[in-house]
């Protein structure tokens, strides 16, 4: 089944399989760059450079450089994705189930986080086919947790809660990895991370019972 939400980006050359290549190389390039210069203060000029591909023919497998960034949040997306979906959830618990996501998740997140971290600085630079594309991968990456907590709730593991609030609230604590690594690098460890999430998720952080 074909993915409306994947955007095909016009190139001039017909060989699917050097047009990956190309990509390959501009995206590995593009990561560098970024990493270091930022989107904005990045030209395709020193793409071209740092690719190997002179910047004539860059214009064979791309038309801007936001193209690049569909590349970038394209390439994290279904790293992350593929990620989870290696887990075997069929005969677990709700509980289990939504553990073994969190922990698949934190890792993947760790192993992509500069590619990550880049998507969230720059998604304003985003053009709306760009953008949409990213919001609605997301919403069915979040749609796996949702999933988790309604069978949890069903079968009488997890409180009644809004779903949807619950599953965004789980995955905002897991993308803070990312997102706040400026202030935890050095100071939290991934394990660390990994046991709060989990703490707070299922034991919560307070001794007794919130007072009326």
């Amino acid at each position: 089944m074909r993915n409306k939400y994947v955007i095909n980006i016009h190139t001039n050359i017909k060989n699917k399989s050097l047009v990956k290549q190309r990509h390959q190389q501009i995206f590995e390039a593009a990561i560098k760059l970024f990493s270091k210069k930022g989107y904005h203060s990045t030209t395709l000029r020193e793409i071209s450079k740092e690719s190997g591909i002179t910047l004539g023919n860059l214009y064979d497998y791309l038309n801007t450089k936001e193209d690049i960034l569909y590349i970038i949040q394209e390439k994290a997306t279904k790293a992350v994705i593929e990620t989870i979906s290696k887990e075997k959830l069929e005969n677990l618990d709700p509980v289990e189930q939504l553990k073994r996501l969190i922990n698949s998740e934190l890792d993947a997140m760790n192993r992509y986080q500069d590619l990550i971290l880049i998507i969230y600085q720059e998604s304003h630079a985003m053009g709306k086919k760009t953008l949409h594309s990213l919001l609605m991968n997301e919403r069915k990456h979040v749609e796996q947790y949702e999933k988790v907590i309604r069978d949890g709730i069903k079968k009488g593991y997890f409180k009644v809660t809004n779903i949807r609030m619950m599953a965004n609230m789980i995955k905002m604590l897991i993308d803070g990895w990312v997102i706040k690594r400026w202030d935890l690098k050095g100071k939290v460890t991934l394990e660390e991370m990994r046991e709060g999430i989990l703490d707070v998720i299922f034991n919560g952080i307070l001794f007794g019972r919130v007072g009326g």
